[in-house]
């Protein structure tokens, strides 16, 4: 029997992409209109995917750094532990 994974995905991911499916359907509705005939401000559409493009880069921009401060904590982490493990058992290491 398979176990499931548990969803580990954030309340930041689920709210993405429920922003960028409803974006993305948005987004093209105009055109789909224009293509059928309908008179549509094709200007919508155009707002609707820079506003998808935006959420994606902000997305982005906010993952990268959360990552990047999570590894430099990591490391300093690491430090700290190597620093005691030297001083516990007495090791004359080099200090940087």
């Amino acid at each position: 029997m398979k176990h499931r994974r548990p969803d580990k995905r954030t309340y930041t991911k689920r709210a993405v992409k429920a922003l960028l499916i409803i974006g993305a359907i948005n987004g093209t509705m105009p055109f789909i209109l224009a293509f059928l005939g309908k008179d549509t401000a094709s200007e919508v559409g155009i707002a609707w995917i820079v506003n998808v493009v935006a959420v994606i880069l902000g997305y982005l921009v906010k993952s990268y750094f959360e990552t990047k401060q999570e590894r430099k904590q990591d490391l300093e982490d690491r430090k700290v532990e190597l620093q005691e493990y030297n001083l516990f058992n007495g090791v004359e290491g080099n200090e940087s």
